[in-house]
């Protein structure tokens, strides 16, 4: 384990066991705007005792404060400039830590308006919280709390998403937002630049943040200069747990129980190493010492037996290969989730100073034997006046897969004030993961050869490993507020040893005859893939009050950015070739593999009195490295905003200002015979905006904003790969260019009570240059690339309601019940380009013009039913979400593929104890729907690929100090 981690441990430990024999009680706060949930800084808290004032303190830059006081009861007044004052009762204990969270209003009459009760609030991740935030926001957003993540029972960020409004999460990773695709979304830690950990993808991996280290998840779905502009779905900003206002351990474990994954005797593996269990190889699967210490490639065969140094290396390189090639099996055992927490905050160098350190571990099963995959071609001419009635089939495949995933991670987060209007705090994480897969496809390739049968092997490994450090600080000079970050990611992708081996066999009665035909799918091929990415971001901001009429008060903000993104990617492949005397494959590869038939001897023949020698292959490796598939990139972003918030009068705020993005991106292949890729523009980003409270607790939103997306590193070079062997190949394009796009959104939000809201919302978006991944019809073999398309645009409406049911019978169980629910409804199109056209209409003239815009959803619907009752100790929660078909891959001459609604019910169950003890019973995927793609040709639907995960039961214990 990392060696920063386990030190912090100790220190904020040895902090926590230091706080424990304080004597004298302690009184924290926070002080809040309850109109507009900004913080008040400078507000006076006095405490009071028998007439006298026994203690007091002002709140600082995040509007907090700490009092030292006796054990005894004292009345609390809070006030603050122009706001009506707020008295509290408050009982101190000695050696206690007691909290509350005070809302201040400028008039009586405006907190009755709101229905707020002002009371000790001691979740600052609540729901409540987070309305507040969004009700007053000036961006249109969304979001979700740590204590409804807590309530749905989600293991990690991405879980969680799938509540947000507009929100579908792809392949348990990916945020899909407004049902536009991965290339439309931008994800934020703690406000600054995270890089994916996927070389294929735009998006972060969101299950690499355990739920357990989140406050909450912030939505952007409307841009403002102050956010950065590469984003059209939305921004998430994911924002990790800030320190407690008192010592707070916790600790959880629980187990999973998946039928068709965890304790099954035939459960798909290969070979691991002893560190999987910690999401790392140890060296199993790396490139052998024969190889990596050659001062070049393997030699090529030769048959000169004077060249015995290059037969020599040929002969050595191709014996240091381990021999496995096909999955085996074993028992899987149980999925396993563990997390620990520990925080607090005390006074150091008399100042407040707060921590907080989190570790988790996780470990996850999924299997199936029921897959299938399959690819389909239009033979249609309509050139030629022929009309096929149906696809014509290339290949169809069985698929048995099973995946082993180890996830872990640590946070440090520290605090400290030196001063009351000055913050300094400090993030450090670390995210490991590791996922062995083993897989096989079996079936026939009728276009190919018929009565073939073929099979395919696929085992794999992925390590991924990310480093986060970050430095922030909150400053107020007088009226001017400073805010700064500076942050630094590093992350390592590697594949070690990705091993793909394909044979065909035909039968005979009972005999089955095997054979490996070069001539119909690559020899066994074993691969080497590296990925190292460093991204920086620098941000500085700035806000300044004005007062203007009517003591109605702007704010002015301005502010720039720094980002860079270097990227270095590497991939050496190794083909196993027959010689001229490698055995026939009789259906065993270790056999084939072993010792026995691999590598290099020389014979010696005598003929006449003569003695001849001649050189004989059997399996040998050869270095088939592509330089294309070697590259870097770098991406230099520059940025300066300004803007404006306006108050037109008491009910009318108005948000303008402009944002300024200069780009350039940059990758280079190794092929010196490659295009290298190139984008350098600027561009001005406009944002307008405005907000009008038609009463306290409706408001009315409308904006307009430009964004972009840019082409991913994986889009820009030129580098191949396939998902299996036979599959299409995917290939980068450096000639892209960037998305432009025109945002509009208009959205009507009532907050009836604190935590609960009932929304509409409508938005356009114009596209101009979308990247869409598409088929290459004239490619030599069936290949698949990224472009630009002219234009396209996405139009739809969201509905959001949370509500209590109390309202129907106050005094019944009905208090206690809460629904929520979000669905999204809406269109997107993209223009075809004449040429692909012409083409898809030569073999079928039925086809349209045009066609959804790349990975949008027509809907997505979230919904959940909650119990909670807090005299019991009891939350239950049952929650649903489904996404509207989705295009995955613009077929081209062929038929689209889209990925087909999935409808996900998930239940949890949590009972606390008591002494801080709780269960918590989750069964999750209860519907157990197919993962499924699929074509339409002709009304008839053909299969693309096809599987299901199963139902998993978890059953965990928690305990809170």
């Amino acid at each position: 384990m990392n060696f920063k981690f386990i030190l912090s441990l100790v220190f904020c430990s040895v902090l926590s066991l230091h706080s424990l024999v304080a004597a004298p009680g302690t009184i924290r706060g926070k002080v809040t705007n309850g109109q507009t949930g900004e913080v008040l800084l400078g507000a006076t808290v006095r405490l009071i005792q028998a007439d006298q004032v026994k203690g007091g303190a002002y709140t600082d830059i995040e509007g907090s404060y700490t009092i030292k006081a006796e054990a005894g009861t004292y009345s609390m007044i809070i006030s603050y400039v122009s706001f009506v004052n707020d008295t509290l009762e408050v009982t101190v204990e000695e050696g206690a830590v007691i909290y509350n969270e005070t809302l201040l209003f400028e008039s009586l009459a405006t907190r009755e308006d709101l229905k707020v009760e002002i009371t000790a609030k001691r979740n600052q991740a609540s729901t409540v919280t987070l309305y507040n935030v969004k009700r007053t926001s000036l961006n249109t957003m969304d979001g979700i709390s740590n204590d409804l993540i807590k309530r749905t029972g989600d293991n990690d960020a991405a879980s969680a998403m799938s509540r947000v409004t507009g929100v579908t999460v792809e392949g348990g990773k990916y945020v899909y937002i407004r049902g536009l695709g991965d290339r439309y979304s931008n994800t934020l830690l703690n406000g600054a630049a995270i890089p994916s950990l996927d070389p294929n993808r735009n998006a972060v991996q969101l299950d690499i943040f355990p739920s357990q280290l989140i406050d909450n998840i912030v939505v952007y779905k409307t841009f403002t200069p102050d956010l950065p502009a590469n984003f059209s779905g939305g921004l998430v900003n994911v924002i990790t747990k800030d320190f407690p206002d008192r010592l707070r351990i916790n600790f959880s474990a629980s187990a999973t129980y998946n039928p068709q994954a965890n304790l099954i005797d035939n459960f798909l593996t290969y070979e691991t190493g002893k560190k999987d269990w910690q999401g790392r190889d140890d060296g199993t699967r790396a490139l052998p010492s024969e190889i990596a210490g050659l001062s070049g490639s393997i030699p090529e065969k030769t048959f000169n037996v004077s060249n015995l140094e290059d037969i020599n290396t040929i002969n050595r390189v191709s014996n240091s290969f381990k021999t496995g090639m096909i999955p085996s099996t074993r028992k899987s055992p149980l999925g396993q989730n563990y997390q620990f927490s520990l925080g607090n905050q005390n006074l150091l160098f008399g100042r407040p100073f707060g921590y907080i350190a989190s570790l988790s571990y996780r470990t996850e099963y999924n299997a199936y034997d029921d897959g299938k995959v399959a690819r389909w071609k239009n033979t249609s001419s309509a050139r030629d006046g022929v009309i096929s009635d149906r696809l014509t089939n290339e290949r169809e495949h069985g698929v048995v897969s099973g995946t082993e995933e180890v996830l872990w991670g640590g946070l440090v987060k520290l605090s400290y004030k030196p001063f009351d209007k000055h913050k300094i705090g400090v993030n450090l994480m670390h995210n490991q993961s590791g996922t062995s897969g083993a897989k096989t496809l079996e079936g026939p390739i009728p276009l190919d050869a018929v009565g073939l049968i073929f099979q395919t092997r696929v085992l794999s490994y992925l390590q991924r490993s990310i480093d986060i450090y970050q430095v922030q600080g909150d400053h107020a000079f007088g009226k001017l507020n400073a805010y700064w970050i500076l942050s630094t990611s590093h992350s390592l992708q590697s594949e070690p040893d990705l091993r793909f081996f394909s044979n065909d066999y035909t039968i005979n009665g009972e005999t089955r005859t095997y054979d490996l035909q070069a001539n119909l799918y690559p020899e066994p091929t074993r691969f080497f893939r590296d990925l190292d990415e460093t991204n920086n971001d620098a941000k500085l901001n700035f806000e300044l009050p004005v007062d203007i009429w009517k003591e109605l008060q702007a704010k002015i903000k301005f502010g720039g950015a720094y980002t860079t993104k270097d990227r270095t990617f590497s991939e050496n492949r190794y083909l196993v070739s027959q010689g001229n005397k490698s055995a026939n494959y009789g259906g065993d590869p270790d056999a084939f593999f072993g010792p026995a038939n691999t590598g290099v001897f020389i014979d010696t023949i005598t003929f006449r009195g003569n003695t001849y020698y001649q050189v004989n292959y059997r399996n040998t490796v050869e270095d088939v490295s592509e330089l294309r598939n070697r590259y870097s990139g770098l991406e230099r972003v520059q940025a300066a905003y300004a803007m404006i918030e306006l108050p037109v009068s008491e009910r009318l705020k108005f948000v303008g200002g402009a944002r300024y993005e200069g780009t350039r991106i940059e990758t280079l292949s190794q092929d010196a015979r490659v295009d290298s890729g190139n984008i350098n523009l600027n561009d001005i980003l406009p944002a307008i905006s405005s907000l009008y409270k038609v009463r306290e607790d409706l408001n009315l939103r409308g904006s307009f904003a430009r964004t972009i997306a840019r082409p991913t590193f994986r889009e820009f070079a030129p580098f191949v790969s396939f998902d299996f062997v036979g599959d299409y190949n995917l290939v980068g394009n450096p000639n892209l260019t960037r998305t432009l796009i025109d945002n509009y959104d208009l959205r009507l939000e009532w907050y009836p009570t604190p935590g609960e809201l009932i929304s509409v919302s409508g938005f356009y978006k114009h596209f101009n240059n979308p990247i869409e991944k598409v088929l290459v019809p004239q490619a030599a073999n069936t290949e698949l690339t990224y472009r630009n398309v002219a234009e396209g645009m996405a139009y739809g409406v969201e509905f959001e309601l949370r509500k209590n049911l109390g309202f129907i019978a106050p005094n019944s169980l009905l208090k206690n019940l809460q629904v929520g629910g979000n669905f999204s409804l809406i269109y997107s199109e993209v223009d075809i380009a004449n040429d692909e056209y012409q083409k898809m209409i030569d073999v079928d003239p039925t086809r349209s013009r045009t066609r959804p815009v790349f990975g949008q959803s027509p809907y997505a619907v979230n919904g959940e039913v909650a119990y909670l009752n807090d005299s019991l100790g009891l939350k239950a929660s049952l929650n649903y979400n489904v996404f509207g078909q989705r295009l995955v891959l613009v077929g081209g001459v062929n038929p689209d593929v889209y990925e087909q609604p999935r409808g996900l019910l998930n239940f949890s169950l949590s009972k606390t104890i008591k002494y801080g003890l709780s269960v918590t019973v989750r069964a999750n995927n209860l519907l157990n729907p197919d993962y499924k793609q699929t074509q339409v040709y002709k009304e008839t639907e053909y299969i693309f690929q096809n599987y299901r995960l199963g139902r998993s039961f978890s059953l965990g214990v928690s305990y809170s100090l």
